[in-house]
């Protein structure tokens, strides 16, 4: 992480306002894009003057920087949660309510998906490095569970990379693509019917059957 520069010592407030900031930053980016926003703009969007707004960042682009950096927190914080809530379970298991929990979220933070598919041609290659690891580390997560099946006998000897990938994709297309997919299915519909992808890929024969999603 890069320091970005503040006027405050309350680091609570500090933390506060710079999540109202990214939040807000970044529905307006999506909409106008990054080169047609002022930060005059910006702080008014915000409901803060422009030297209120300067209180908490030292320049525009501190702002794309502090969102790129929440949106790859965000996905540090759903994998840890995925693998303390899941660490007990079968892989044919763990891996039906990874990607619902993982569709789920990327469904609610849709917005800043968003924002990092218009943004990335505008980002340095300092902050896109912060993008690509974040998906590498989904991927590398899905690709574990996996692997962790085909080991067990679960799943068939498919290849767990390209699988995982695959599963990251599906999950950014409902955040990016949404315009079109809505059309025909809502988030529940959708996450089934990758769910029915993924395992008629890998599940062993003996294991197909149950693909539907527990609960549903």
């Amino acid at each position: 992480m890069r320091k970005v520069r503040t006027f405050s010592n309350d680091a609570a407030l500090v933390n506060e306002r710079r999540n109202h900031i990214i939040k807000i930053a970044a529905e307006l980016i999506v909409k106008k894009g990054y080169n047609n926003i002022s930060t005059r703009e910006l702080a008014t969007a915000l409901g803060m003057s422009t030297g209120g707004l300067y209180h908490y960042i030292g320049s525009k682009s501190d702002i794309l920087y502090l969102i790129i950096n929440f949106t790859a927190e965000l996905t540090g914080q759903t994998l840890d949660r995925f693998a303390d809530e899941l660490k007990d379970a079968q892989p044919l298991d763990q891996l039906k309510e990874s990607l619902k929990v993982y569709f789920e979220t990327v469904d609610y933070y849709r917005d800043f998906h968003n924002f990092v598919n218009h943004i990335m041609l505008s980002l340095t290659l300092r902050d896109r490095r912060i993008v690509y690891q974040a998906e590498s580390r989904i991927i590398q997560f899905f690709e574990s569970l996996l692997n962790s099946g085909i080991e067990s006998g679960d799943f068939r000897n498919v290849d767990a990379k390209i699988v995982a990938h695959n599963i990251v994709a599906a999950a950014n297309a409902w955040a990016n693509r949404g315009w079109y997919l809505k059309k025909y299915y809502n988030l529940d519909k959708y996450t089934d019917e990758q769910v029915r992808l993924v395992l008629g890929q890998i599940a062993a024969p003996d294991k197909a059957a149950p693909l539907g999603l527990s609960g549903r």
